[in-house]
């Protein structure tokens, strides 16, 4: 599966990244909302883990950017603040699921990638 993973917090990415190659899957990540439209029609991935609260340009409009661009693709928000409006928002904009920070490995492995439809390329 091909990840990418678009959060301003370098540690978060390096994490994620981590953890997605260790499961075996292709990751790209990157800082910022420009770089990841970039990444999202450059290289279209199966699965954009997005965090909500970014400088320049939160998640939540750019989730409504990718989904423009790409009805298809799974999006999984990252937050690490439990704001019930904004999580809800997200889900009536088409994210798959909503992760909260610290994150839950399990439930990342064991929800949320089974949800994931993988393209064939």
């Amino acid at each position: 599966m091909k990840v990418l993973v678009i959060d301003d917090d370098h540690d978060v990415l390096e994490f994620l990244k981590t953890f997605f190659v260790n499961l075996g899957h292709k990751v790209s990540v990157v800082e910022n909302a420009a770089d990841g439209m970039k990444e999202l029609v450059v290289n279209p991935p199966d699965l954009i883990l997005l965090d909500i609260m970014m400088p320049h340009k939160d998640g939540l409009t750019m989730l409504k950017e990718i989904k423009e661009i790409d009805k298809e693709v799974s999006v999984a928000m990252i937050t690490a603040y439990k704001d019930a409006e904004r999580v809800i928002e997200a889900f009536r904009l088409g994210a798959l699921d909503c992760l909260l920070k610290p994150f839950n490995l399990d439930y990342i492995i064991n929800t949320v990638l089974p949800k994931v439809t993988v393209r064939s390329k």
